[in-house]
C-alpha cells in the first residue's frame, strides 16, 4: 500500500512538470505527504503498472485487505465528487494560474496515459491575460503620481505659469481702467473744455465724475471716426464769394483707375472734365470731397487742374465714419445747405443728405461719355433762377435722368414761351410805344437795366425768341472763350510763378527751422550790419 501511494505521489510530481509551459519558469514543489485520497485514473494506473515480479499476497494478507477496500472506496466515491465539484465551479470561473510554489490539484492534471498534451491553450490563455494585467498595472502606476493625485488632477509647470499669469493680466487690466475712469473723471482743465461741454459742470459726485469720464472716452474714439475739422471750409469770402457750392467726387466721377499686368496702374480723365469744371467755376464754389487719402489725391489733383478752379480740396481726413462705412457729412462745410450740391457715385457716401445728392452712374473708362457734359444746362439753371432752396429742384427729378428730363421740360417750357410771344405781336402797341416810335426811340434804349459791353439788350433778346437761360448761355459760353484764351496765353506764366512761389516758401520755412534749430543750441549769431 505504501509503495502504491509513493508511486502516486512520483507521477503527480511528474505531471505537474509536463504540463507546465515552455516559457513559463519551473515552479518549485515542496515535497508533501502522500494524500490521503487517490484519484481513481491513478488507482487504475497503479494496479494495471504495477510490477510483474511482484507475489500473490498470501492469506495473511489478504485478511487485513477488507477494511482497505472499504477506505479506497470511500476515498474513490469523495474524490470524484471533489473532481465534478471543481470541473463545475472550472465551467463556471476561469482557469486561474497556479501561483509560483502552489502545488497543482491531481484533478487538474492532464492524463497521461493518453499521451503528452499541448501546451498550446495554456500559452494563449497566458498571452491574453499578460496584456490586461501590464494594462492595470500602468493604470495604478499613473494614477498613483505624487502622493496618490489621480492623473486629472495633475497640473503641469507651463499651466500654473499660464494661469498665475492670466490672473495677474486680469488684476492689472481691472485696476488700470480703475484708474483711467477715476482719471478721466476729473475736472475740466480749461475754459475752452467746460464750453464744450456746458452740460456737464465741474464739481464733485459720482454723477458727474461717469459723465466727465464718458464725455473724454467719447472724445478719443471720435477722434478717428469724426472730420478732422468742425469747419472744413472757411468763412466766404465776399470779394469771391459764390452763391452756390458744388462739391464733387473723384473716383469714377472725373477719372477711372485701372491696374493691368501689362501697363499697371493707370489713371484715365474723363471726357469733357476741363470744359465742366473750367465753365461751372464761374457759377459755384467747386469743392473736391473724395475718399481718397491726401497723400494719393493731392498730387492727381494738380494734374488735373494745375490752374486750381477747385478752390477747395478734401480727401479722405474731412469725411466721417459711421457705422463701418465712409460718409461724407456736407453740415460739416460750414456753407448754407440750401445752397449746396454735391455730385457723388455712390449713394452710400451722401446718405445722410440725400436730398443734396446728384448720384450718377460710375464711369468705368468709356471714351464717348457725355454723362458729366450733360449735367452743365441743369446746373446752370439753378444759378440763372436764382433759387433759393436747390433741395426742392433736386427733388423734384428724384428717380429720373436728369439731363434727358432736363431737356424734355426745357423744351415744354420753349413752346410756351415762343406762344406767347406771337400771341404778343398780334396785340397792338400801348399808347407810350407809340409815343416812342415817333419819338425815334427804341425800346432798348428806354430800358431801365444796364447790360454788360458786347451782350444783347434783354428785350430785344426776347423779341428775337430768346428765353432767359439761352441768355444766361450765351454769356457763359462767351466768359469760358475768354478764359480759354487767357490760359492759352498766360497759362504757363502762371503755372512758372505759382512754382516760384512754393519754391520761396519751401526756403523761408527751411530757414525758420534752421533758425529755431540754431536758437536750441545756442548758436545765435548777431545780426549782419547794414553798410
Amino acid at each position: 500500500m505504501l509503495s502504491r501511494v509513493a508511486q502516486a505521489s512520483r507521477l503527480g510530481l511528474t505531471a505537474a512538470r509536463l504540463s507546465r509551459p515552455a516559457a513559463s519558469p519551473a515552479l518549485r514543489v515542496r515535497p508533501a505527504a502522500a494524500p490521503v485520497f487517490v484519484s481513481p485514473w491513478l488507482r487504475a494506473y497503479s494496479k494495471d503498472k504495477g510490477p510483474s515480479s511482484q507475489s500473490p499476497p498470501n492469506e495473511t494478507n489478504k485478511k487485513p485487505a477488507q477494511p482497505q477496500k472499504d477506505v479506497d472506496a470511500a476515498a474513490n466515491e469523495n474524490a470524484a465528487k471533489s473532481s465534478e465539484q471543481n470541473v463545475d465551479k472550472a465551467g463556471e470561473q476561469s482557469p486561474e494560474v497556479p501561483k509560483e510554489g502552489e502545488q497543482i490539484p491531481f484533478h487538474k492534471l492532464p492524463d497521461l496515459t493518453q499521451g503528452i498534451p499541448s501546451t498550446l491553450e495554456y500559452e494563449m490563455e497566458g498571452d491574453k491575460k499578460k496584456p490586461s494585467q501590464a494594462l492595470q498595472e500602468l493604470e495604478e502606476e499613473s494614477s498613483g503620481g505624487r502622493g496618490g493625485r489621480e492623473r486629472s488632477e495633475y497640473v503641469s509647470t507651463s499651466d500654473r505659469n499660464r494661469k498665475w499669469w492670466t490672473r495677474f493680466m486680469l488684476v492689472a487690466t481691472a485696476a488700470g481702467g480703475t484708474l483711467a475712469v477715476l482719471y478721466m473723471g476729473r475736472n475740466w482743465e480749461d475754459t475752452i473744455e467746460a464750453d464744450r461741454h456746458s452740460d456737464i459742470p465741474n464739481g464733485p459726485g459720482l454723477g458727474l465724475w461717469w459723465k466727465r469720464a464718458k464725455a473724454r472716452m467719447t472724445e478719443s474714439v471720435t477722434y478717428y471716426q469724426e472730420p478732422s475739422f468742425e469747419k472744413l471750409l472757411p468763412d466766404p469770402d465776399p470779394s469771391f464769394e459764390r452763391p452756390y457750392t458744388l462739391c464733387l467726387s473723384l473716383d469714377d466721377l472725373l477719372v477711372h483707375s485701372e491696374w493691368t499686368r501689362e501697363h499697371g496702374w493707370r489713371i484715365a480723365k474723363r471726357p469733357g472734365m476741363d470744359y465742366f469744371i473750367r465753365y461751372l467755376s464761374q457759377y459755384y464754389e467747386l469743392v473736391l470731397f473724395t475718399t481718397v487719402p491726401f497723400a494719393t489725391g493731392e498730387p492727381l489733383l494738380r494734374k488735373l487742374d494745375p490752374f486750381r478752379f477747385i478752390l477747395w480740396p478734401l480727401y479722405r481726413e474731412a469725411t466721417k465714419f459711421e457705422d463701418g462705412e465712409v460718409v461724407k457729412d456736407l453740415s460739416y462745410l460750414n456753407r448754407d445747405l440750401s445752397k449746396v450740391i454735391i455730385i457723388d457715385t455712390n449713394a452710400k457716401h451722401v446718405r445722410n443728405q440725400p436730398e443734396n445728392a446728384i448720384v450718377l452712374k460710375p464711369w468705368k473708362g468709356e471714351p464717348g461719355d457725355k454723362e458729366l457734359v450733360g449735367l452743365i444746362p441743369f446746373l446752370e439753371y439753378i444759378h440763372t433762377m436764382q433759387y433759393s432752396d436747390v433741395r426742392k429742384v433736386i427733388k423734384s427729378f428724384e428717380g429720373k435722368h436728369i439731363p434727358t428730363e432736363f431737356a424734355r421740360r426745357e423744351a415744354i417750357a420753349r413752346k410756351e414761351f415762343n406762344a406767347k410771344q406771337l400771341a404778343a405781336k398780334h396785340k397792338h402797341s400801348s399808347g407810350v410805344g407809340a409815343l416812342g416810335s415817333l419819338l425815334g426811340l427804341n425800346p432798348s434804349n428806354m430800358s431801365m437795366m444796364v447790360t454788360p459791353e458786347g451782350e444783347p439788350n434783354p428785350t430785344e433778346a426776347f423779341a428775337q425768341g430768346k428765353m432767359l437761360q439761352d441768355i444766361a448761355r450765351e454769356r457763359g459760353q462767351r466768359n469760358y472763350e475768354e478764359l480759354e484764351k487767357q490760359i492759352r496765353e498766360n497759362g504757363e506764366k502762371w503755372l512758372k510763378e505759382e512754382a516760384e512761389m512754393m519754391e520761396k516758401a519751401q526756403k523761408e520755412a527751411m530757414n525758420s527751422m534752421m533758425g529755431s534749430f540754431s536758437g536750441i543750441f545756442g548758436n545765435n549769431q548777431p545780426p549782419e550790419k547794414k553798410a
